[in-house]
């Protein structure tokens, strides 16, 4: 039953905005809207999130909860509980808060909600295998990463200055490498970040988002041991598929 003084909420969630049509936001927008349609929903407030399904602080779940503790929610509508949580603790402790409040759980594509033990029994069930998946796509990730590292490729974070992606993997910019190998040399030089990012600035040099270069930025570049052909990932260090810009020598004098 719907209360004229309080709220319906429609809750979707996708966590990047490429995602499938058949996860994406506007499609559980369209089914959310032809549900509170074809049921007569009134009051029916539309709230989002773009993150993952393990991350208990997005936003819109804090507003909604925000909205639960108030005691101005009917009902939470979803169109299928993985868009919640997929963490079981978390999905339990939410749908805890929730029927403090005596709020109830209803989604569009899965036969559920909060109404019976038997529907609340299919929650815990649908929460733990979510949970599951996520846990299994982490492992995946991981372990996709180590092979990668294996294989002899930079397994993650950003493609550093004087690099840039191929189909072949990581190979030397040359536009860009002429820098790193002026900061290597003008540091060795002067041993000052300062005089080093005055020369970068005078010479009109900047950063792969073209920005000035900032002292910690040069930092960074000279103690990357990816300039002299190296990787690292989960604490191991190994040669890499990459061409070298720095001599190992260089390296060593600027970081001794």
């Amino acid at each position: 039953m719907n209360y004229d003084n309080k709220c319906n909420i429609a809750y979707s969630r996708v966590s990047s905005k490429g995602q499938e049509n058949n996860t994406s936001l506007d499609y559980q927008r369209n089914r959310l809207e032809a549900f509170g349609k074809s049921n007569s929903i009134n009051n029916l407030t539309f709230v989002s999130d773009v993150d993952s399904g393990g991350n208990a602080n997005r936003k819109g779940i804090q507003q909604i909860e925000h909205l639960v503790k108030a005691g101005i929610v009917d009902t939470i509508y979803i169109t299928k509980l993985d868009r919640l949580y997929r963490s079981v603790l978390d999905g339990a402790r939410f749908i805890h808060l929730c029927l403090e409040h005596n709020v109830n759980l209803q989604a569009t594509d899965e036969p559920i909600s909060t109404k019976s033990p038997v529907q609340m029994l299919q929650i815990n069930l649908l929460l733990s295998i979510a949970d599951f998946e996520r846990s299994n796509i982490a492992i995946r990730t991981q372990q996709g990463k180590q092979s990668t590292f294996n294989a002899g490729n930079r397994a993650q974070g950003n493609i550093p200055i004087g690099y840039k992606s191929s189909a072949k993997g990581m190979i030397i910019d040359s536009s860009k490498s002429v820098i790193v190998n002026k900061i290597f040399r003008r540091y060795n030089k002067t041993r000052s970040l300062t005089n080093v990012k005055r020369y970068l600035d005078n010479a009109g040099y900047t950063t792969a988002r073209n920005k000035s270069f900032s002292r910690k930025a040069i930092y960074n570049i000279l103690k990357n041991p990816t300039y002299v052909g190296l990787i690292s990932f989960n604490g191991n260090t190994k040669a890499g598929n990459h061409q070298p810009i720095i001599s190992k020598r260089l390296f060593t004098a600027v970081n001794k």
